[in-house]
Order: C-alpha cells, then structure tokens, then sequence
C-alpha cells in the first residue's frame, strides 16, 4: 500500500512495510509529525570515528520540515558529527503498545542568526517552562541557542519509521526525495 499525499519536499511518500499485520493500515505522516511535535524526549544515534555507535537522550523538536537539536561542541555526539553527519532520532513508548518513531538522516550545523531565532522560539513553545522559567530544568537554552552559545543541527530527514503496535501492528515507512 501506498499514498503519497502531496508533492512537496517536506511531504514524505508513506508506504506501510513489510513487518505489518495483514488488514493493518500505515500511520498518516500528519499524525507522525503532530507526533513529533509533541513528544519531548529523544535518542540520538551517530557513530564514533571508529565505527561504534555512540547513543544519547535529548532536547529534540520537529519543525521546518526538520528535526532540530543542540550540543555543546565538546561533547561526543558532536565529534561524531563533524566525521560523519549521518545520524537518527528516536522516540516512543516505553510499553508493548503503542507507536515508536526513527527519523534518519543528515545533521547540519545551523549558524544563520534568524534560522537560530527561528528555532530556538520554537523549543521555547514547545518545552515551555522548562527553558523559560528560572526553575525549569533547561533555563535560558533558547537564548544559548540564539547568541550561538551552543551548537545548532538540523537533521534534514531522508527515512522514517512509525512502528505502531497493538491490535493490528504496523510498520509504516516515509521517504524524502
């Protein structure tokens, strides 16, 4: 089975895979990226320069036709980055139910001072007073993200996954041109 919605570049073509229950349908990429909107919590796998995989959880947001995250620029999955931009973002549940999302892709760092502000507006509204308020846990991370204080990339997504499981599973894929 296959749609494909509409013919733009942030529009992936959506496929259900292989691994799906028979009479199962795939996830709308519109109900995967309100999704990924929302979720708050993420895992980022990149590879050390010697071919082992190195993963984190993280701050990631969806937005721009992008998933978008920050690091410091000593830290590990940056040095990762700077050899090999290849990269995923992944985000669940944590029961037998449910939808499980993986975006693949390539991360960009991002310096352009109005994509930064952009962006960083955008975690603000997504995580709330986590970054905003003196008590949240993230205070002030928008403003790092707008002087350049910490590092910016944009995962420009080339594959995605929406693994649903319950009554019937489903493994539905999405494809960037």
């Amino acid at each position: 089975m296959s749609a494909h919605t509409t013919g733009d570049s942030t529009t992936p073509q959506t496929s259900l895979g292989p691994f799906s229950s028979p009479g199962a349908s795939p996830t709308p990429w519109e109900t995967t990226e309100w999704a990924l909107r929302r979720i708050q919590k993420f895992q980022l796998c990149t590879v050390r320069r010697d071919g082992r995989p190195h993963v984190t959880p993280l701050l990631a947001i969806w937005t721009l036709g992008a998933m978008w995250f920050t690091t410091g620029d000593g830290e590990q999955k940056a040095k990762n980055l700077s050899a090999n931009p290849y990269c995923a973002l992944t985000t669940g549940t944590d029961t037998l139910t449910g939808v499980d999302y993986v975006i693949e892709g390539t991360a960009r760092l991002v310096t352009d001072p109005a994509t930064r502000q952009t962006v960083a507006t955008a975690f603000e509204q997504a995580y709330g007073w986590q970054l905003t308020r003196e008590d949240g846990t993230w205070y002030q991370l928008g403003d790092a993200v707008r002087t350049g204080n910490v590092q910016l990339y944009r995962v420009q997504p080339d594959k995605g996954f929406a693994f649903a499981t319950g009554t019937h599973s489903s493994q539905t894929r999405y494809r960037w041109r």
